[in-house]
C-alpha cells in the first residue's frame, strides 16, 4: 500500500512539474526568447528576402501550431520558393524608444537589418498605445527613425507600413494587456499613415481589413490562425500588386 501511495504521489509531482515547465516554456516562446523555437532562415541565391517586423501579432502569440500558422509562415507558403520570409516579430515591443520595451533595443532588430531585406513588412504601434507608453511626439520620432533605418539599407528594400489591427474587448468587457483601442484608432493609425505617406512608403491598411472582425481574434488583441491567414493573404496581395 505504501509503495502504491508513493507511486501516486510521484506521478502527481511529475504531472505538476510538467505543467509548470510547459507553461514556462510556452511563455518564453511567446515572447520570442527561445531562438530554436523561432528560427531565422538564410536566404538562398536569387531568393527575394522578406523581413516581417513587428510585435506579438507578427510573432504569432497565442496561435495554435504557431510555427506553421503565424502570418509570416503562411506568407512564405503563399509566396513560394522564390522568396525567403523571416519572422522578426517580438511580443510586447514598442516602436517608441521611450516605451517599456523598444523594438530597436533588441538584437532581433539588428538581425532584421543584417538580413539585407528586399521587402520589409513593418507593423508596430499596438503596445505604444498603453497608458504607460503613449507619447505622441516620441512615437512619431521613433517610428520615423525606425522606418528611415530600413529605407537607408544598401538593399534598398520596398517597405510596407502596416496600420495596426484593431483590438476588441475580451470576455468581461475589457481590452487586455493595457492596450488602448481608442489610441490605436484615433492616434496611431493616422500617425502611421501620415509618416508612411511623407516617406513615399506603401501602406497596408490592416485596421480596415480586421475592423468588426472580433471573431478572428483569440483574446481581442491577437489573431487566431484564421486571422493570421487573412493577414498573410492581405500582405501577399500587396506584394503581388507592387511586383507584378
Amino acid at each position: 500500500m505504501m509503495n502504491e501511495k508513493r507511486v501516486r504521489i510521484l506521478a502527481w509531482c511529475i504531472l505538476i512539474l510538467a505543467v509548470i515547465g510547459g507553461a514556462a516554456l510556452g511563455g518564453l516562446n511567446n515572447y520570442g526568447l527561445l531562438s530554436f523555437r523561432h528560427p531565422l532562415a538564410s536566404a538562398q541565391p536569387g531568393q527575394v528576402r522578406v523581413a516581417c517586423v513587428g510585435d506579438s501579432v507578427t510573432y504569432g502569440y497565442g496561435i495554435k501550431n504557431r510555427a506553421q500558422n503565424n502570418y509570416p509562415a503562411v506568407l512564405q507558403t503563399m509566396l513560394g520558393d522564390g522568396y525567403c520570409v523571416n519572422n522578426y516579430g517580438y511580443s510586447g515591443r514598442t516602436a517608441s524608444d521611450t516605451g517599456d520595451r523598444p523594438y530597436r533595443n533588441e538584437a532581433l532588430f539588428q538581425q532584421s537589418l543584417d538580413f539585407a531585406p528586399d521587402i520589409v513588412v513593418l507593423m508596430l504601434g499596438s503596445n505604444d498605445s498603453k497608458a504607460k507608453n503613449w507619447d505622441e511626439d516620441a512615437f512619431v520620432e521613433s517610428y520615423t527613425a525606425l522606418l528611415e533605418q530600413y529605407l537607408a539599407l544598401p538593399s534598398a528594400p520596398l517597405v510596407f507600413a502596416v496600420l495596426p489591427t484593431p483590438v476588441f474587448e475580451a470576455k468581461g468587457g475589457e481590452v487586455k494587456f493595457g492596450i488602448q483601442k481608442d489610441v490605436i484608432a484615433e492616434k496611431i493609425v493616422p500617425l502611421t499613415r501620415d509618416i508612411a505617406k511623407a516617406h513615399g512608403v506603401e501602406i497596408i491598411d490592416m485596421y480596415s481589413v480586421f475592423e468588426g472582425r472580433s471573431d478572428l481574434f483569440s483574446d481581442g488583441c491577437h489573431p487566431t490562425a484564421a486571422g493570421a491567414a487573412l493577414f498573410a493573404k492581405t500582405v501577399y496581395a500587396a506584394i503581388a500588386e507592387i511586383r507584378k
